[in-house]
């Protein structure tokens, strides 16, 4: 694997911040959430039955009841100038477990769960459960690639309040996220 990391993708991959936030400072643009899919919330049984199983991240990371609402959600964060697709995301929340402005905002097209969490000012703690390498299949699809591409997948969950709200799995080309950074440092300007 680490044959395909550049400095980029191990920053990408090994955060434990607000991947839309990283994703900005890297590429100097705004990053857009582009919903490609959602369901729920419902029971996982209900979600199950109503839409098969699409998502990657496993429910059993998140320890939920029977009776617990899931919502599921597949997105793929894009520049919102450039529209280069950076990252396609997969994930499961449990939305009763978050604030309620959270949890209504996230049914909203464009709804960031990283950016609600910042803006909300609610502690989380991420868990990096996985990072592995994996043929492009459907992602590759949603990040402009071959369903044959070798794509980097991260699989980790968000906690709040020290229980867990919400699995996500992400997915990135080797190398992307490289060639849309700006390479000269003096393009960025601090004032200390």
């Amino acid at each position: 694997m680490n044959e395909l990391l550049d400095r980029f993708d191990r920053m990408l991959l090994t955060t434990d911040g607000t991947v839309t936030t990283l994703l900005e400072a890297c590429t100097g643009e705004s990053i857009a959430t582009r919903p490609t899919r959602q369901s729920g919330p419902a029971t996982l049984g209900e979600l199950r039955d109503g839409t098969g199983c699409w998502w990657h991240p496993s429910a059993d990371l998140l320890d939920v009841a029977s009776s617990e609402r899931l919502l599921v959600r597949r997105v793929t964060l894009s520049g919102a100038t450039s529209g280069i697709p950076y990252v396609m995301a997969e994930a499961l929340v449990a939305p009763d477990r978050l604030p309620e402005l959270v949890a209504r905002a996230l049914l909203r097209p464009g709804g960031s769960l990283g950016r609600l969490l910042a803006q909300g000012r609610l502690e989380t703690r991420r868990e990096l459960v996985g990072i592995s390498v994996v043929r492009g299949g459907a992602a590759g699809y949603h990040l402009g690639a071959r369903s044959s591409s070798r794509l980097l997948r991260r699989t980790y969950v968000i906690a709040l309040g020290g229980r867990s709200v919400a699995a996500i799995s992400e997915w990135i080309c080797p190398g992307r996220l490289a060639a849309a950074t700006p390479a000269v440092a003096s393009d960025f300007v601090v004032d200390l």
